[in-house]
């Protein structure tokens, strides 16, 4: 069969409905939908785009969500979700989903280096776990610090960067004072509007007195009977 796609013609394997009493060409759907598919896989291949099944295989092969893949690779939030339903994407950006589908190694790159753009720690920390896994390397457990954060921000309606900072502190010594471990092993530094703990503090910093973005989903499995206690 033959099909114009931005004004050009392209060839491809297509499928015919009869009937089967008078022999007259019918239109069913399904079959409709296979050879528009055909298509415009036919323009992808002439073209050198990535192939739908492709797209569709990306979050699940680094345990990624469409959105926050779309947000690691500093596109729209919705930009990837089109993708995965059939839209084309452009040369640049099929260039970019290429790269990272054939390399987990250029995939880690880009989790570590985007990895702010993600909503969810534990978004990140999963796919890491995943990729690393992938490239036969291994990957610690998740830290505590900022799984102990993922289970504030999806219980706490409002918290602010300086009331998460009090909050880890706090919950460092009660633990401590329960159970005589640590929770966490990152050190808290004495700033003049109190305990700080640095890397978590840069990380939310552009809230500034806003509340930090609430998580949605959070797993309390990761933690023992007496953490989350």
């Amino acid at each position: 069969m033959s099909g114009t796609l931005k004004g050009e013609i392209y060839n491809y394997i297509g499928e015919v409905a009869k009937c089967n009493d008078c022999g007259t060409e019918i239109y069913v759907t399904a079959i409709g939908d296979r050879n528009l598919k055909a298509l415009y896989d036919a323009y992808r291949h002439k073209n050198e785009i990535i192939s739908l099944e492709k797209i569709l295989e990306l979050p699940q092969k680094y345990a990624i969500g469409k959105r926050p893949l779309s947000l690691l690779l500093g596109w729209g939030e919705q930009t990837f979700t089109r993708y995965a339903e059939g839209d084309m994407p452009t040369k640049q950006y099929s260039d970019a989903l290429e790269r990272i589908y054939n390399d987990p190694t250029e995939y880690l790159k880009l989790l570590e280096t985007n990895k702010l753009n993600l909503k969810s720690v534990s978004t990140y920390e999963k796919s890491k776990k995943i990729t690393s896994k992938l490239l036969g390397v291994e990957f610690n457990t998740d830290s505590k610090i900022n799984l102990a954060i993922e289970y504030m921000l999806n219980q706490c309606e409002d918290i602010t960067p300086l009331a998460l900072q009090k909050a880890l502190y706090y919950l460092q010594g009660f633990f401590y004072a329960f159970t005589n471990n640590l929770l966490f092993l990152d050190e808290c530094e004495a700033w003049v509007h109190g305990p700080v703990y640095k890397e978590i503090y840069n990380r939310y910093s552009g809230y500034r007195f806003d509340p930090i973005e609430k998580s949605e989903d959070f797993d309390e499995s990761v933690f023992s009977a007496s953490e989350i206690s």
